[in-house]
């Protein structure tokens, strides 16, 4: 016994100086051999603690795998995980609580002290993104605890869950003051520039970059940058507001994940019950939608979308347009919806509300199918339209709802000497598309038509088109949709 007691100590001595190698795979392969060692509480514990000292998320996948299987392996431990994923569905902040709370039986301290909205946030918009790619997380007490899908199922709701606590850890107190002066500058530095200048563009866009090493404090930097932004949106001076609205719709745009959510929509919410210049409106309109295209709003505000349509300044009608598609469908107010967009289409005196609502039309999923109609005979009177991106929105639509000849249709466009850019963009979102309907002939004629425009120097005619001004810009498309239509459906 005394032997084999020695034995057993050095070997976790050598483990534990493997976990703690600088070379992540030495981490990594001593991390597996933990989870598998007799002294199941040891292994529990070592494994917690590193992770929360792995230097980026990226070493961090390996050595939570190795968590995860040693957690599985202790029976009650798996059901009172089991459980706690099945009874706080609906309430991250008491999961995220539960969590600290079994890991603290170990003696293990996460960087989470206390559990904020940002945090119950990020977990929560996790989660969903899970459910939505049918990780059955929350039915593991359904699940066989021997089969390779709980392994899995298990293994990932473990990662994301302590991932979310290290990723919401504060930055340190200096760390904050000099991204907040940093944050200030860049204000001071666009102030001067006109609203949609490119040198104010460039400032607002060095906002948005983070840290190029992915690190556990970019979550954090963005959103102490996130609340730097609402403070200047809500400043009593006007040109500082405006700036600060820009600014919020930049970052709303260019990142997948949106810190400080909760009081992202206050603040939204405030700003759109006051009165505000058209093109401050009309961005505040547009941040809504990119909030609800990264993850649905609750309580999506779709009668104020309605009166903007309204709006004496076309911008702000262009942007309530815009946003109606994802607002609109399925919701108490569908049927008005569908109506005002249709009536835009088809009288609004400005081509960009047009061509707005047209898009609108083409992407909204009704719940009635009577709405779904009527959207689809609005666009089918325009299928003949001069402007290009509004005779695009006709034949995308057509395509998303697999309506007969929608394909016949498109390829027709590509027959034209003069092909649009809107039409090869629509090949790239409906060819992305996982039910998009496209066969393998309609996609080998369709990369047929696109090599052709390549032969034929497409790239460099004279196209008066906003969202494609250059040829470098046409060529990223075509090549881009070119690499969409090679790749597997």
């Amino acid at each position: 016994m005394f032997f084999r007691g020695r034995g057993a100590r050095e070997r976790q001595q050598g483990l534990s100086a493997r976990l703690a190698s600088p070379e992540a795979a030495v981490r990594a392969a001593a991390a597996a051999e933990i989870a598998e060692e007799r002294d199941w509480a040891w292994a529990v514990r070592k494994l917690a603690r590193a992770l929360d000292r792995e230097p980026t998320p990226r070493t961090f996948d390996d050595i939570a795998g190795a968590f995860g299987d040693a957690l599985r392996r202790d029976r009650a431990t798996r059901q009172r995980i089991e459980h706690m994923f099945a009874s706080h569905l609906d309430d991250p902040s008491s999961l995220v609580r539960d969590w600290i709370a079994l890991l603290a039986e170990y003696g293990v301290e996460t960087p989470a002290t206390t559990v904020d909205d940002d945090l119950a946030e990020e977990v929560r918009g996790r989660l969903e993104r899970l459910r939505e790619q049918g990780w059955r997380h929350h039915e593991l007490a359904r699940m066989r605890p021997e089969s390779f899908a709980y392994a899995v199922a298990f293994g990932t709701a473990v990662e994301l869950l302590h991932e979310s606590i290290l990723r919401t850890a504060p930055l340190t107190a200096e760390e904050a003051e000099r991204a907040r002066a940093q944050a200030r500058d860049a204000f001071e530095r666009a102030l001067p520039h006109p609203a949609d200048s490119d040198e104010r563009g460039d400032i607002l866009l060095d906002l948005c970059e983070l840290p190029d090493d992915e690190s556990w404090t970019a979550r954090s930097l963005a959103a102490l940058r996130t609340e730097e932004v609402l403070a200047l949106s809500q400043d009593a001076d006007p040109d500082r507001s405006a700036l600060g609205v820009e600014a919020l719709e930049y970052l709303l745009a260019y990142w997948d994940d949106i810190p400080r959510r909760t009081v992202t929509r206050e603040t939204l919410d405030r700003l759109s019950a006051r009165d505000q210049p058209p093109l401050t409106l009309a961005r505040v309109l547009r941040c809504y939608a990119s909030m609800h295209n990264k993850r649905d709003l609750t309580d999506p505000p779709v009668d104020l979308f309605l009166t903007s349509l309204s709006h004496p300044d076309a911008r702000v009608r262009a942007a309530a347009a815009s946003g109606l598609d994802a607002f609109g469908g399925g919701s108490a107010e569908e049927a008005r919806v569908v109506a005002a967009l249709i009536e835009a289409l088809e009288h609004d005196p400005d081509i960009a509300v047009v061509r707005s609502a047209a898009h609108s039309l083409a992407l909204i999923v009704c719940s009635e199918l009577a709405n779904t109609l009527r959207a689809s005979a609005a666009l089918a009177r325009k299928a003949d339209a001069v402007d290009a991106r509004v005779r695009a929105a006709s034949v995308e639509g057509a395509l998303f709802r697999n309506e007969a000849g929608a394909f016949g249709r498109l390829v027709a466009e590509f027959e034209r000497s003069d092909v649009e850019p809107a039409f090869v963009e629509v090949v790239d979102f409906i060819c992305g598309l996982q039910d998009s309907g496209a066969t393998d002939e309609i996609r080998t004629e369709l990369t047929r038509l696109l090599e052709r425009l390549g032969r034929r120097d497409w790239p460099e005619l004279p196209f008066e088109d906003d969202l494609y001004p250059d040829p470098e810009d046409r060529a990223d498309l075509l090549e881009k949709t070119l690499e969409t239509l090679r790749t597997p459906a």
